[in-house]
């Protein structure tokens, strides 16, 4: 069996920022989602006897255990006899020195194999998590994304980092407030504002009023700038209320993205807490039911839509989704297309996880096991069982107030964790992604 090369995940122990500037999101996914980072130069490239393959770099790398590396540029070369491709994506099996990588490379026949020289050197990426960008705006605040090479179940994922409504002067919203992405899933797109379409199913949706998602309505603190929010800067951390108007906490934030075409998540602060974090994402979940009519999409964000003065908790009721996977059923809601295939343009469902508690990798439900990961179902309000988010799982082990992404290796399963905020009290607990076996 071949090692996953799939599910990736970005830190910002990569050399990846995210501050408290606008943009600083949509640059951010471009280079997670899209492009992957590209390390410095190769200087030295072998294959041992077991077959994995050594790489030295000129400078550090900052790479981390079981991120995907992809090398291009290089010749094939001649393993025990067989002509071998070097190019493709690999595990990092190893991270013996700052600048050296040990990746899980291709299979040895021989006995007692010799060390296989690379002569002719190419060069090595952080893969991306595998999507293209379908839109951009003239003015860079705005991006559409979707998979490579999409399936029909695939949404466009648009992100808008706009401050204005279109024409400049009905919607104001001050660049001194708090910094959110309007983030939404639609069906199809011929250009990158193409969403008030009321024949396009979104998610969220208001068929009263399929542009909500996207509206900048309104000028100074009672401006009002859009409904379903990826927030990274507030005034305060996670479990304290704050306002949009408030002064911002200046720094760089904390963060994990994992995922691949099909779904990714999210994990930060909203202000510069190192644990006080918590957790979004899109894409596509594992369905029970036939999805060419109603797909089988879910978003994890913050549903809030009120003036900017207005006081907000991320861990109360009013802005629903505020923190998935928990304080509870109503506040760790997800968002799924409603399914009912006779009105399929029909105003979104929120969808309740299932599990133990709302104390992922805090209650240590399982501690006997090594390792406790739990696949996580979603029923909708109307009491649909609809299927299982991908890659995330609950944690039944503690792992204590995890800072910052966190390999961790179970037999052959290759797993990475991060904290997130889960009660009141300011418990940390985690999620665990599931990245794939490694062979």
């Amino acid at each position: 069996m071949a090692t996953d090369v799939n599910v990736q995940y970005f830190s910002h122990l990569n050399g990846l920022v995210l501050g408290n500037n606008w943009g600083d999101l949509i640059r951010l996914l471009d280079k997670a989602l899209v492009t992957g980072i590209d390390l410095t130069q190769i200087t030295n490239a072998s294959i041992d006897a077991q077959g994995d393959i050594t790489l030295s770099l000129y400078a550090v790398h900052n790479c981390m255990l079981f991120q995907i590396i992809e090398l291009s540029g290089f010749a094939d070369v001649s393993v025990d006899g067989v002509s071998r491709q070097i190019n493709g994506k690999y595990r990092i099996k190893g991270v013996p020195a700052n600048n050296q990588l040990i990746l899980k490379g291709v299979v040895r026949t021989a006995d007692n194999p010799p060390v296989v020289n690379i002569s002719s050197l190419g060069s090595a990426k952080l893969a991306s998590l595998g999507y293209d960008i379908v839109f951009r705006d003239t003015n860079d605040v705005k991006r559409v994304y979707r998979a490579k090479n999409p399936s029909a179940a695939h949404p466009f994922i648009r992100v808008d980092e706009s401050l204005t409504s279109p024409d400049g002067v009905t919607g104001v919203y001050s660049s001194a407030y708090c910094k959110a992405a309007m983030v939404g899933l639609i069906e199809n797109m011929t250009h990158i504002d193409d969403y008030t379409d009321t024949s396009k199913l979104q998610l969220p949706l208001s068929a009263a009023n399929v542009a909500l998602n996207f509206d900048i309505t309104g000028t100074g603190t009672g401006v009002t700038r859009g409904w379903s929010k990826w927030f990274w800067t507030r005034s305060n951390s996670v479990n304290n209320a704050s306002i949009e108007i408030s002064n911002q906490a200046v720094g760089n934030r904390v963060f994990t993205i994992v995922g691949d075409k099909d779904a990714f998540y999210f994990i930060r602060p909203s202000d510069t807490s190192t644990t006080l974090k918590m957790l979004s994402g899109c894409g596509l979940f594992d369905t029970v039911h036939k999805n060419d009519v109603v797909p089988n999409w879910f978003l994890m964000t913050t549903l809030y839509r009120a003036a900017a003065s207005a006081t907000v908790a991320l861990s109360s009721t009013v802005p629903h989704g505020g923190l998935p996977l928990a304080l509870g059923a109503a506040i760790s809601r997800c968002f799924l297309p409603q399914f009912n295939e006779a009105v399929r343009i029909s105003d979104h469902v929120y969808a309740t996880p299932q599990m133990p508690d709302f104390r992922s990798g805090n209650s240590n439900l399982y501690s006997p096991n090594n390792l406790a990961a739990l696949q996580i179902p979603l029923v909708d309000q109307q009491n649909y069982l609809r299927g299982t988010l991908k890659h995330v799982y609950y944690n039944g082990k503690n792992y204590g107030a995890l800072a910052q992404a966190t390999p961790i290796l179970s037999d052959t399963s290759m797993y990475v964790a991060d904290g997130i905020y889960i009660n009141d009290s300011g418990t940390i607990g985690s999620p665990i992604f599931y990245l794939g076996e490694i062979e």
